[in-house]
């Protein structure tokens, strides 16, 4: 079995080293835990990575005939909609900028954009993989699509979790209020343009990577054939 990490793996791992650095190091410095919610919004960033990963390992070794691997496998996928605002949603810490102290601006300027940058690549990361699933169950137009609809879906979810204040676990904690507070904000002009810039940014965004993702492999696969 190779216990060996991918390289895409690899490049997260240094990006979580780095915001951890940066984040003791600010603590270390000021003697304050201020902005350790960082954490907590970096461990959301990654986690739903972690549910499509699952999904493609499911079908990958049990592929999706049998019904139960088709809702366990349909499960997930869905799950890693309702976590995947959280990769972007780091961004909007930015905020939180002019609440920090002056002279360590620059430094939690810095901070903040780093544990923005990783929550996106890993997001990013993640809705590629979402789309190659999609792909092989459900054909290339379907999955992106898919793709499309999820991002505009989770720019609501920024929305959603920035102003209306709510998060993932809400839909399992609480998800009548969810639902019901989520038809309310439809109306809300608010809420319309920031679904619609976000969804623009995250649509933006993913078709850059998955470019410059597709140009690799193109070059991998030109290469073999020589």
């Amino acid at each position: 079995m190779n216990l060996k990490p991918s390289k895409p793996t690899i490049s997260i791992l240094i990006l979580i080293a780095l915001c951890s650095s940066l984040l003791i190091i600010r603590v270390y410095k000021t003697g304050t835990y201020l902005g350790l919610f960082l954490v907590w919004n970096l461990f959301l960033a990654i986690t739903p990575i972690v549910f499509i990963f699952l999904a493609k390992k499911l079908h990958d070794n049990f592929g999706f005939q049998k019904l139960g691997l088709k809702i366990a496998i349909t499960g997930l996928m869905t799950t890693w909609l309702l976590f995947f605002p959280n990769s972007p949603y780091i961004i909007t810490d930015l905020m939180h900028l002019s609440h920090l102290p002056k002279h360590l601006l620059w430094f939690d300027s810095v901070g903040i954009f780093i544990t923005a940058l990783t929550g996106l690549v890993v997001g990013l990361y993640s809705m590629y993989n979402f789309q190659l699933l999609s792909k092989k169950l459900f054909g290339n137009t379907i999955a992106w699509f898919l793709v499309l609809g999820s991002a505009v879906l989770s720019g609501f979810g920024l929305y959603l979790g920035r102003f209306a204040r709510f998060n993932s676990w809400d839909f399992f904690s609480n998800p009548a209020n969810l639902i019901k507070q989520s038809m309310v904000e439809t109306s809300n002009p608010l809420a319309m343009q920031t679904t619609l810039v976000f969804s623009i940014v995250l649509i933006g965004l993913y078709l850059s990577f998955y470019n410059l993702i597709s140009f690799k492999h193109e070059n991998i696969e030109n290469a073999s054939k020589f």
